[in-house]
């Protein structure tokens, strides 16, 4: 089935990917950011499709008149935002001075029949929650239902069938379907679209990042190799790694390690201005160079770590039984250098802080971020500088969890005989592709 939806607060056009395979056609966008903008013009709209992307949302839907078309899905990952009022039933206007009024706005004029948001996973935290628990009784207000626990999913949960693929990233959605106030009161105990990691008994996807990167051309243009101090470092580490073994017969302990506090004795006077947890790490790391003093001085003195940025001296081993530094996962952190097993990245976030590919020794680039965040390989970033490409990256809506949880969201308007979902059929968005291990049906 055919249907049209809007894509705010859009990046790069996360939604945008998602929907568009599945019968979508995107009639309005909106990014206030140039240079997103840039970019997803450039990818996703047509010469003869000028009007369809406007910039500031709150212009557009703060006058009168409402500036965006009417859709049938609207989509949006949105800021998070708390809200300025607390209990005050002012309706829609109880979320005035946040981006969630303007989404609320065009709800309440344009009354698309689904609605998917996307938000950090904190607006479920302890901080947020009560500003989550509004946004849902003010989309109930407006006739939406929706459930009271929201999904959350990281693209390394799914298989690759599925649009999944190896970064850990959770995200919250709330999906959302018009069926009027009184039915939306009535399916106030609704299930989540999907339950908590909804595949995990088919077991766990044993992600490779040599294997999913392999066969994606690298751009000339992008500038990959480390610094000749990180070269340094890794090197020492690699050391470090290598002797530890040999002379403790285990892997390195998780905890962070501090070379600053390894000496022979603990200023206890100083400990105890610290925070307790950093005391437990002061004693672990004076724990660890007590055991190994003689071979960690003969090291440090070797490998000049005192030369390196102090961020160098520290080291972080998650990398369990994998062989050797070079075999992992590197991230220079401004807390130290944490070394991973490479199974899956960590979450690409706004701030320019990829990993590095260890056998590699360079970092990744914008189409290997490109493609571990869902999209397509064809997908362009002319005309933007390395770091702005990343920063997007980081900011955008992964395609293949959105679309699964818009699928799993049509599957739930089925079930509770929303017309609009029923027109879709089964077999249009693949519903029965995977056998879900709930009592209820997903797909």
């Amino acid at each position: 089935m055919k249907f049209t939806f809007i894509d705010l607060f859009a990046g790069i056009g996360g939604f945008h990917a998602a929907l568009t395979p599945v019968g979508g056609r995107c009639v309005f966008a909106s990014e206030i950011d140039a240079e997103a903008a840039m970019v997803y013009r450039n990818n996703w709209i047509s010469s003869s499709s000028k009007g369809v992307l406007g910039g500031d949302i709150k212009r557009l839907t703060e006058s009168r008149v409402i500036q965006v078309p009417k859709h049938e899905v609207l989509t949006a990952g949105f800021p998070c935002q708390p809200f300025s009022k607390s209990g005050n039933q002012l309706g829609v206007n109880e979320a005035r001075g946040t981006l969630f009024f303007n989404i609320l706005k065009i709800i309440e004029s344009r009354q698309p029949q689904a609605i998917l948001l996307e938000n950090v996973r904190n607006l479920v935290g302890p901080k947020h929650k009560g500003d989550f628990n509004k946004m849902i009784r003010l989309l109930r207000q407006l006739g939406y239902a929706v459930s009271d626990v929201p999904t959350i999913l990281s693209p390394h949960e799914l298989p690759i069938e599925l649009g999944g693929t190896p970064q850990h990233r959770q995200r919250l959605f709330i999906g959302a379907l018009r069926v009027g106030k009184k039915q939306a009161e009535t399916l106030k105990g609704s299930r989540p679209l999907l339950s908590k990691d909804p595949f995990a008994a088919f077991g766990t996807w044993d992600w490779n990042i040599h294997d999913f990167l392999r066969g994606i051309k690298l751009s000339p243009d992008d500038s990959l190799e480390i610094s000749n101090e990180q070269k340094i470092a890794i090197a020492a580490w690699e050391k470090f790694l290598r002797i530890f073994r040999e002379r403790n017969r285990v892997n390195p302990p998780g905890f962070p390690m501090w070379s600053e506090f390894w000496n022979p004795r603990i200023d206890k006077s100083e400990l105890r201005l610290m925070p307790s947890w950093k005391q437990d790490f002061v004693i672990k790391n004076h724990n660890l160079y007590s055991n190994n003093q003689k071979w960690i001085d003969s090291w440090r003195q070797e490998n000049s770590l005192l030369d390196l940025i102090p961020s160098y001296r520290k080291f972080e081993w998650q990398a369990s039984s994998t062989p050797r530094l070079k075999d992992c996962l590197i991230q220079f952190r401004p807390s130290g250098i944490r070394a991973k097993v490479p199974n899956y990245v960590p979450t690409f976030v706004a701030i320019t802080q990829t990993p590095i590919l260890g056998w590699e020794q360079r970092a990744l680039s914008i189409e290997e971020c490109l493609v571990l965040q869902g999209f397509p390989r064809d997908f362009n970033f002319k005309g933007v500088t390395r770091g702005a490409a990343l920063r997007q990256i980081g900011n955008s809506v992964h395609p293949g969890v959105a679309q699964l949880v818009f699928r799993a969201l049509v599957d739930w308007g089925q079930e509770i005989g929303h017309d609009w979902s029923i027109k879709f059929g089964r077999s249009t968005l693949k519903l029965d592709k995977l056998p879900n291990p709930n009592d209820y049906l997903i797909f």
